[in-house]
């Protein structure tokens, strides 16, 4: 009798992990980094310059895509935690992406391959000049700051603070003591992968595991209902 409701047990637990679902083909792709020199009808691209990659299935808009140009003819770097310009998203392998400069396509193509790494020069001929990149806020710009509410700016030409407002300390001449020293470079993280799918229905995998164990624990208690049963 123990013997026969050890086996049911064991057939119920295998019958169980046989409705959960495996995952392991579809794990997220690595995107695709490109990095090297960029000119635009034949001179330097300048900085602040945004390269953007397109194509099917591509995510534009995120993180490093588009990326801009931090020094004069060139976007991204080739060390290993340097910024680079990533492409991922649900990309077939082999596809073609094509690049563009501040929103305007190049004509320039690569092959996308998951996890590579590639060196790519980009010589851009634009007709006219090269367009302003869009902006990125519509705020204030930065290094201004806004005067608080209810506080009110003296007119031009006046040097007396309107009424109700307290004056400013007199300014002191002693040089202050300490110094502000700058922020020392950092290198910047390096490039993460998109976030893991989730399965059928938009589900978790890990609500189909627990669904599983429910209802193996389910067919358990049926069995040794059963079994006392008798």
């Amino acid at each position: 009798m123990k013997a026969k409701m050890v086996a049911f047990i064991v057939l119920a637990v295998l019958l169980a992990l046989a409705t959960t679902p495996v995952y392991a083909d579809t794990a997220p792709a690595l995107p695709h980094a490109f990095y090297g020199t960029i000119e635009v009808n034949g001179s330097p691209a300048p900085v602040g310059t945004q390269v953007e990659a397109r194509g099917e299935g591509v995510q534009t808009g995120v993180d490093n895509n588009p990326i801009e140009v931090a020094a004069e003819g060139e976007y991204g770097g080739s060390g290993a935690f340097d910024p680079k310009l990533a492409v991922w998203g649900n990309i077939a392998d082999g596809a073609t992406v094509t690049f563009y400069v501040n929103g305007v396509s190049t004509g320039q193509t690569a092959t996308w391959h998951s996890g590579e790494v590639t060196e790519l020069n980009i010589d851009a001929t634009i007709e006219g000049s090269l367009p302003e990149p869009p902006p990125e806020s519509t705020g204030p710009s930065p290094g201004t700051t806004e005067p608080p509410p209810g506080t009110t700016e003296p007119p031009p030409g006046t040097t007396e603070p309107p009424p109700g407002t307290t004056e400013p300390p007199p300014e002191s001449t002693e040089s202050p003591s300490e110094t502000t020293e700058p922020p020392s470079d950092e290198a910047p993280a390096p490039l993460l992968p998109p976030p893991p799918p989730e399965g059928p229905g938009g589900w978790p995998i890990l609500w189909t595991i627990i669904g599983g164990v429910v209802l193996a624990g389910l067919i358990i208690v049926f069995v040794v209902a059963r079994m006392r049963a008798y």
